[in-house]
């Protein structure tokens, strides 16, 4: 017995070595395994965690920074209390909303148990304590002002109006201050969200921040016609007249012999002397007169002159009459019309319009319209024009248009002369100088000869940019490479030209068209198509066929329209090439005096040094006067007096025959100067030489210091409208070369734009505390051209809007910029076409938003409540847009652009916001932690035996842990992209934890000293 267990013990004494050795190799694989795998983890799951966290900590952080340092000044907070009201009231609505539904909130009612208020609005809190702060230094301003007053010696009148001011303000800031504390310091939910509504509506009394101008979607500013709008042409006389306003005459049977149609006779009878009156249409200017006696008073040649030289504008209604047709050399049939009707009664020649609707074959209307290629072109561009039209087909194609035309009938000496030897008239003969035919010439194959490669362009964009088409955005489109490319383009097609043809003109290279010239001694006695409607005759056009513009301006109470200031309306051939203006003046001498008390003083030689001139004035003390002038005469000057500062509302736009009234609304500021130009139908040459020799004649007199007599039209007038009209005339002329090189045919319709200087105000419950310039600003509401691919292939048509459309934005920036720069200061100016390139070049994301990503799209951009709900707005209008991340900087300003554009036509609005400087992401504390986590590893690894193994195992995880980290700082989006790895990392580290456990000494130092790094980070 004793023996069999002895060898039991020496058995199991030989088995223990092994056994052990087992034991501690499972041990040693398991710690191994839980190591390695919490590398993996580590390195994968964990940084993302702790990036998440730290980088969420630290956009809420800056996010904190960027809001406080937005409300720093009274204006500031005043707006941010209205808002956070808003928001604090929105949100206990709600709260109440779902706690008073259910078994709860019932027996909560029934009880009459009251709801615990909101948890403490931190940042309403803060507003309130530093407008309290700011109330002081408010006060203190009243006194400063009112001690600057009586230092130089205004009127007790300007003093009673700071004091009024001061008791106004004092009044509004202590009803808020006690409806303010009542929201904060409420006993319960119901009563801090009735408390929250009076605030509320107390504060959307006033007027707190500068009135945004508004935007619809539906009306963008940049576009074509509509031509489906446009009605078909009248089938009978009644019809027309009913249309037009024209009168209806008794038919006449004598001279039918005349007429293509023996049914559709002229108006009986000799000429009245309505036949040669001067008309608004049809003046006998100076200029008139001239071009008349030039052409020696022969109807002939009149007439000849006109058809021959006055190019065809396919568009409806009287728009710019006699002279600004003869100084641009195009216009209208109605134009055209009226300006042989004046050279005719400037002869003494009775004249007068007749109107119908006429039948012209298909090509010599495709012809006339522009040498567009097929009839559908041509239908859609007189469509586009106004003109009522319909296409007549047979055999399956259109061969005729039949549309509502008008020429003249003169009372020419046509027995037997036929008008060569005109003494005495005798006859109404028709004449049409509208109608006529072109030859055009192709102009040089540069496509074919030096074809660009648009496909390698493509190819270059898509290497070196990050494209995500599933989101809709690109980024880091190669600026530098494009424009090289497009340059290096360029100097191919100019080296081609040099080769090809050293002295060719533009025509020649893009192509010509030329008015194929009729000649003759004598006149034709029908016209050269057929009349469908007896014809109307009439000595002067009704206002039912003339173009109207108009511009209102009124009163604003936070943004509302208030009482009316002025309303001027006139038809748009009165306004022809002349300038208009919105200024204001200094309502009293006392305000003049007031304004000028101001200004630093003169020194001794009487300059004024502009580094004394003040930043801001107090607009609350300078009442101002508006003045609307049509060039240099003032036609309104209401007596209504407005503080400077003082937010008003504008509408302006034209009315066209045929589809009414087409406006758009601006918010001037009382004390801004718009200079506001009319490109009816292009520029002439002559006005704007005419503004040339004026603005050189206003610099000759201040280089002389002749001062007397200068006006402030001529000071600032005329500077800003040779800036606004410089844009429409450099567009007008890229227009038509662009629209050549892309086979298409346009002209310029009826359009108008500003360019002003800007103030900006600082309201203090509605009072213009202080207004401060800042600096021009160009605003084109209405930018139409009627336009058609020569194939009418709509696709080609819309690209070629877009890329017009952008062109047009870059010129708002480029003109005044070339208008200002000098060679001793740069004009920086912005658009939203420059604000998305400088975005692009900063490696911003560039968004293209639709329906289908606009959710996700954005929460990325960093952009202001009004911006948002234009891009929200116009998304759910059918529109697209194209917006950047985050404000760019320019000249220490910030500035956002987005454009609108309609994906059916290509039309388009392109927009400037002032944005957020936005800050870049502190690195100090995170890289800290990372080196004291390296600095852990090297301590480690300089110490002994295993220690050493863990010290690598720890650095090369670190130093993964580090590459992760800096990597998810640059592919982090929002708050979204961390938020879903939340999880899983929180399973990761319960794991490093236990691994920590497990592994034991040293080890468990490294996992606990590496979670405390993030964790540090994190908080």
């Amino acid at each position: 017995m004793n023996t069999t267990m002895t060898d039991r013990n020496s058995s199991e004494s030989h088995a223990t070595p092994a056994m052990e050795r087992m034991r501690y190799a499972r041990r040693f694989c398991r710690t191994t395994a839980l190591v390695a795998v919490m590398m993996l983890l580590n390195a994968v799951i964990w940084p993302s965690w702790a990036v998440a966290v730290e980088v969420e900590r630290q956009k809420e952080a800056q996010a904190q920074a960027s809001w406080e340092a937005r409300h720093q000044s009274l204006e500031q907070v005043l707006l941010g209390i209205r808002q956070e009201a808003r928001d604090g009231r929105s949100m206990m609505a709600d709260t109440l909303a779902e706690q008073n539904q259910g078994f709860l909130g019932k027996a909560r009612s029934l009880f009459g148990i009251e709801q615990a208020p909101a948890e403490a609005l931190p940042r309403l809190q803060w507003l309130s304590q530093r407008a309290a702060n700011l109330h002081e230094q408010a006060l203190a301003s009243f006194d400063e002002t009112e001690a600057h007053l009586r230092k130089k010696d205004l009127p007790r009148r300007i003093l009673d109006r700071n004091d009024r001011a001061r008791e106004e303000y004092q009044q509004a800031y202590a009803t808020m201050r006690e409806t303010l504390d009542q929201a904060l310091d409420s006993g319960s939910l119901e009563e801090q969200e009735e408390a929250m509504a009076a605030l509320v509506d107390f504060m959307d009394r006033f007027t707190l921040d500068k009135p945004r101008d508004p935007f619809d979607p539906n009306k963008l500013p940049w576009r074509t016609p509509d031509p489906d709008k446009t009605p078909t042409p009248a089938r009978s006389a009644e019809a027309l007249s009913q249309r037009t306003g024209l009168p209806l005459f008794e038919q006449g049977l004598e001279l039918a012999s005349l007429n293509n149609n023996a049914a559709l006779s002229v108006a009986p009878g000799a000429p009245t002397d309505e036949a040669l009156a001067a008309t608004l249409d049809a003046p006998k200017t100076p200029a008139i007169q001239a071009k008349a006696a030039e052409l020696d008073h022969d109807p002939v040649r009149i007439y000849q002159w006109v058809r021959n030289n006055i190019e065809f504008i396919p568009s409806y209604g009287s728009i710019q009459g006699a002279e600004y047709t003869l100084e641009l050399g195009k216009g209208n049939a109605f134009d055209t019309a009226s300006l042989l009707i004046a050279l005719l009664r400037a002869s003494d020649i009775p004249a007068r319009y007749a109107m119908g609707t006429v039948r012209i074959p298909a090509d010599q209307v495709m012809n006339w319209v522009g040498g567009v290629n097929v009839p559908s072109a041509a239908g859609n561009l007189m469509g586009q024009g106004g003109i009522p039209n319909t296409g007549l087909a047979r055999g399956g194609q259109i061969s005729h248009f039949e549309l509502e035309h008008i020429w003249v009938e003169a009372w020419i000496d046509f027995h037997p002369s036929r008008g060569a030897d005109h003494r005495t008239g005798d006859t109404w003969v028709p004449m049409d100088a509208s109608f006529k035919q072109y030859q055009y010439s192709e102009g040089m194959d540069l496509q074919d000869q030096v074809p660009f490669d648009a496909e390698g362009l493509a190819r270059t964009i898509e290497q070196e940019s990050t494209i995500n088409e599933e989101e809709g955005w690109v980024q880091g489109v190669p600026g530098t490479a494009i424009e090289e490319r497009l340059e290096d383009y360029r100097a191919e097609l100019q080296a081609y030209i040099d080769n090809q043809a050293p002295e060719a003109t533009v025509g020649e290279v893009l192509g010509t068209k030329t008015i194929k010239d009729v000649i003759h001694q004598q006149l034709t006695a029908s016209l050269p198509y057929d009349l469908v409607t007896r014809q109307l005759t009439t000595s002067e056009l009704s206002d039912s066929v003339r173009w109207k513009f108009r511009y209102r301006l009124h009163t604003s109470t936070n943004g509302y329209k208030g009482s009316e200031l002025l309303t001027i309306e006139e038809p748009t051939v009165a306004l022809a090439g002349k300038s208009l203006s919105l200024s204001f003046s200094p309502a009293t001498q006392e305000d003049e005096d007031t304004l000028a008390s101001y200004l630093p003083d003169a020194d001794e030689d009487g300059e004024l040094d502009p580094g004394e001139l003040p930043d801001t004035l107090p607009g609350h003390l300078i009442n101002l006067k508006a003045r609307f002038s049509i060039g240099s005469e003032t036609v309104a000057n209401p007596e209504q007096e407005l503080a400077m500062g003082s937010g008003l509302a504008s509408e302006m736009g034209y009315w066209q025959p045929g589809r009414g009234w087409d406006t758009s609304e601006n918010k001037p500021i009382a004390g801004e100067f718009r200079a506001l130009a009319l490109d009816l139908q292009g520029i002439s040459g002559p006005a704007a030489e005419k503004l040339q020799t004026d603005l050189e004649t206003t610099q000759a007199k201040l280089e002389d210091e002749e001062y007397s007599g200068l006006t402030k039209q001529q000071l600032v007038g005329d500077m800003l409208y040779s800036t606004i009209l410089s844009y429409f005339a450099l567009n007008d002329i890229q227009d038509r070369l662009s629209e050549r090189l892309a086979l298409s045919v346009g002209y310029r319709a009826p359009s108008y734009g500003i360019f002003k200087t800007s103030l900006q105000p600082q309201y203090w419950f509605g009072m213009p505390r202080d207004v401060k310039a800042s600096g021009l600003t160009m605003d084109v509401d209405h930018m139409t051209s009627i336009r058609v691919d020569k194939n009418n292939d709509r696709g080609r048509w819309v690209a070629l809007n877009r890329a017009q459309g952008a062109r047009m934005s870059a010129m708002e920036h480029l003109v005044p910029e070339e208008m200002y720069t000098t060679e001793a200061n740069s004009a920086n100016g912005i658009s939203a076409i420059k604000a998305l390139k400088i975005a692009s070049s900063e490696g911003q994301k560039i968004w293209t938003i639709n329906k289908i990503n606009m959710e996700y799209a954005l929460p990325a951009l960093n952009v202001s409540d009004a911006v948002e709900m234009d891009i929200r707005n116009s998304v759910y209008a059918g529109k697209e847009v194209t917006a950047h991340e985050a404000a760019v900087n320019l000249a220490g300003k910030p500035f956002f652009g987005y454009m609108v554009v309609d994906p059916e036509t290509g039309a388009g609005a392109y927009l400037i916001e002032s944005g957020e400087n936005g800050g870049v992401l502190e690195f100090s504390l995170i890289f800290a932690l990372f080196v004291f986590a390296f600095f852990l590893s090297v301590m480690l690894i300089t110490s002994s035996g295993w220690l050493i193994l863990a010290g690598i195992v720890s650095f090369v995880w670190n130093v993964m842990n580090f590459v992760s980290w800096v990597d998810g700082l640059k592919s982090s989006e929002t708050k979204a992209d961390f938020s879903s790895n939340n999880f899983t990392a929180m399973g990761g580290l319960v794991m490093g934890l236990l691994a920590s456990y497990l592994s034991g000494g040293a080890a468990a130092v490294l996992w606990f000293g590496d979670f405390m790094a993030y964790f540090l980070g994190m908080i």
